[in-house]
């Protein structure tokens, strides 16, 4: 007799919008419009948080940084999806430009919680996100 065939396991969920403390991807750099301009392909976060920062001034305010999930240990986690992403989404769908159709460059975009949850909605609201690590 065989035995079924294992599915393999899912991919580990990536927050997009982590703090320092918890990143292991630096996503992208936070333009002075407040967008963030991804980095393809994945750099590692530790590249992002050995350049100094402007004393006072929170790395995340910089940075968008990656890590992974961290579901029931996080505040905005509901119990079975990110309540942050969500909103993020349904927010930006009240501004959203039909003119960008395109989904941005994203390193995580493969294992990331927001668009497996919310799908191609969330990368062009995720792309306006600032992580306030305050």
């Amino acid at each position: 007799m065989t035995e079924p065939a294992r599915r393999p396991d899912p991919p580990e969920r990536m927050c997009p919008s982590t703090s320092a403390a918890n990143a292991t991807v630096f996503l992208g750099m936070i333009s002075p419009a407040g967008r963030v301009a991804y980095v393809t392909p994945q750099v590692p976060a530790e590249v992002a948080l050995a350049v100094p920062v402007e004393a006072g001034t929170p790395v995340e305010a910089r940075y968008r940084l990656a890590g992974p999930c961290i579901t029931s240990s996080c505040g905005f986690w509901t119990g079975d999806h990110c309540g942050l992403g969500a909103r993020v989404v349904e927010s930006y769908r009240e501004v959203a430009d039909p003119a960008e159709p395109e989904l941005p460059k994203c390193a995580i975009r493969r294992t990331c919680r927001w668009y497996a949850e919310q799908g191609p909605a969330a990368c062009p609201a995720c792309s306006h996100v600032v992580t306030d690590a305050r």
